[in-house]
């Protein structure tokens, strides 16, 4: 045996790669699991014993792989030939002795992940034997639960001082127990499919408030003394919260003190309407954001016009390079003839990718303003406007080429342009007002009847365009295709000419 294979380290790789869900190995052996692999691994020698181990029981579903490991259970839980799936019935087994206890923790230290599902609660009243304060997974990094992972009196056998992860699909009122058991918690996911109520939110942010080195959160609603917590905390990197389940707005919109939000660098918020996340921004700096993703469920003109508005005065702006923003429902009235949203956004110079899906994120837009912004983004690679309210398209071919001329950079385009009002004559421009970067256009519901002119105008001026993508459901649809055909002919007839 090679003298390389004697080293922990370098055997633990290996057995990592085997254990990979797409092994480039699979292709010339039998479909046989990864684990049986591990398995025949661990037989073959002393050396490898430890490390295939180790990666055996690196991450398993349930506590079924571990009962499997008594001998008076193996039978059950693997029955053989059994027709179809379906969790063993433990009602009527007597708990572990204390000798099958040791059979079953012989390998739980080598468990790092772990996957529980509400089905498995039954199996802890056969763990009674265990000691109160045993910790079952000392290894134990990431925990996955669709709901509690046990009853309270066993809780302690998942708070392992090592725990990184933890994905819980409720709201607990023993989460303050887990996160202050496990000091170094760094991912924390916690999801509520019901409304949050004051209680609820009062678990959680007293919860929350305890985590010290937290690294990415996703959370339901917060009150703002956690946020505060939060927005001190110099480990945090990735915020996404989800507040459609709030049951009432959050009170003191307008009294609260926040810190800086030292290195967060993404921020994610899915909410009924903009009043928090609008407060939010104005009472903090985020020096370090890159990407913030929103998504709205109620997202009339005056909260828009509020929204980004703040957006502009965001000390992020410097630093943005993606923004998303989604809502598909408006109500109230319509923007005034001066309101525009993407004439807000222009102090984002760092900005790379734009995509709005809202609706008047187009209101008033046209070349001159059009122009205006996209000289502000230099770097830019991705641009989408869909403007639910929007059904006029007012951007011209000459406003979008001219546009394009400040985004060297820019790949995909989607946005509603007049294809109607043709304004430029391909064989009368320059070279040089082509644009060579953007490869997919999207041109939404716009109306089209000089299908030939058209397919010139971007075979010209956007040759690395292939293919025009619309709206399926648009009424024009049929001329697209048409415009699709003249492209594909023109660049065909350019390929047989160029020798």
């Amino acid at each position: 045996m090679h003298r390389a294979l004697l080293i922990f380290e370098i055997l633990l790789e290996i057995f990592k790669h085997v254990n990979a869900t797409q092994d480039p190995i699979a292709l010339f052996l039998p479909k046989i699991s990864a684990p049986t692999y591990l398995a025949a691994l661990a037989r073959t020698c002393k050396t490898f014993y430890e490390p295939a181990m180790n990666e055996l029981w690196a991450e398993i579903y349930g506590l079924n792989p571990l009962l499997g490991c008594v001998t008076r259970l193996y039978p059950i839980i693997y029955r053989a030939k059994r027709p179809s799936y379906k969790h063993p019935d433990f009602d009527d087994i007597e708990p572990l002795s204390a000798n099958e206890a040791r059979q079953f923790l012989r390998h739980a230290a080598r468990v790092r992940s772990i996957h529980l599902e509400v089905a498995f609660n039954h199996h802890f009243r056969l763990l009674s034997v265990l000691p109160e304060k045993t910790c079952m997974f000392p290894r134990l990094q990431s925990l996955f639960t669709a709901s509690l992972p046990c009853p309270t009196r066993y809780l302690h056998l998942f708070l392992s001082p090592t725990l990184r992860r933890c994905v819980l699909c409720a709201i607990v009122s023993d989460l303050k127990l887990i996160v202050t058991r496990c000091t170094a918690l760094e991912h924390l996911y916690l999801m509520s499919s019901g409304p949050t109520s004051s209680d609820t939110m009062s678990i959680l942010s007293d919860s929350v408030r305890v985590c010290k080195r937290l690294v990415t959160l996703y959370f339901p609603p917060l009150d703002w003394a956690a946020w505060e917590h939060l927005s001190n905390l110099p480990t945090l990197f990735t915020v996404t919260v989800d507040m459609r389940s709030m049951v009432t707005s959050p009170s003191n919109l307008d009294n609260i003190s926040l810190g800086p939000f030292l290195n967060l660098t993404a921020l994610s918020f899915r909410a009924q309407t903009a009043a928090y996340i609008t407060s939010l921004m104005q009472h903090s700096e985020f020096p370090s954001l890159k990407d913030i993703v929103i998504s709205f469920c109620q997202f009339p003109w005056a909260d828009a016009e509020r929204f980004f508005y703040a957006i502009s005065q965001f000390k992020a702006c410097q630093t943005l390079e993606k923004i998303r923003i989604t809502s598909w429902c408006s109500g109230g009235q319509d923007p005034d003839n001066s309101w525009t949203a993407i004439t807000h956004l222009r102090r984002c110079p760092q900005l790379r990718v734009l995509n709005l899906q809202c609706p008047y994120c187009c209101a008033h837009l046209d070349n001159n303003s059009l122009l205006e912004a996209m000289s502000c983004w230099p770097h830019i690679r991705s641009l989408e406007l869909n403007d639910t309210k929007c059904r006029q398209a007012t951007i011209t071919f000459r406003g979008l080429f001219a546009a394009l001329r400040q985004c060297p950079h820019l790949d995909t385009l989607r946005m509603l342009i007049d294809a109607m009002n043709i304004d430029v004559d391909p064989t009368t421009e320059p070279s040089s007002s082509r644009h060579t970067s953007l490869q997919l256009l999207d041109v939404r519901s716009a109306k089209v009847v000089d299908t030939e002119a058209v397919a010139r105008i971007i075979f010209s001026m956007l040759p690395c365009v292939d293919k025009v993508y619309h709206a399926p459901d648009s009424s024009h649809a049929n001329a697209w295709h048409e415009v699709r055909n003249y492209l594909k002919d023109l660049k065909s007839s350019a390929v047989v000419e160029s020798p």
